[in-house]
């Protein structure tokens, strides 16, 4: 499939501070995860730490916090994870709460469903 990339916007819960970057899509993530560097740039201050295995199957500590993200017209606050990566990541929890999904054929980031809250 390739990588897939898509532009949103990324702030601070508050929205005080928001900003348009390029996320690189990463469906075998769970958090939306973004370089220490842009959180402090947006004020997202990290709230707890976790452990979070790699892909490589190394265990690392990272900081979670909450962010503003906008992804086509649909937004919301998601956690995130705050550590060294070389791009912001964008994880299959903002990805489902957004009610997007990647379209492996067109390579593009699309809608998934009407949006709106489900309890089912």
């Amino acid at each position: 499939m390739g990588f897939v990339r898509v532009k949103g916007s990324l702030g601070s819960a508050d929205r005080k501070t928001v900003k348009e970057v390029e996320f690189l899509t990463d469906t075998g993530t769970f958090y939306t995860t973004i370089p220490p560097e842009l959180a402090e740039e947006l004020g997202i201050k990290s709230a707890a730490t976790t452990k979070l295995v790699l892909a490589d199957k190394r265990a690392v500590e990272a900081g979670i916090s909450l962010a503003y993200i906008k992804i086509l017209e649909r937004e919301g606050i998601f956690n995130v994870a705050i550590m060294d990566v070389p791009e912001p990541l964008l994880g299959v929890s903002t990805l489902e709460g957004l009610e997007v999904r990647v379209n492996p054929t067109t390579g593009k980031v699309e809608y998934s469903r009407p949006y709106g809250l489900a309890v089912l």
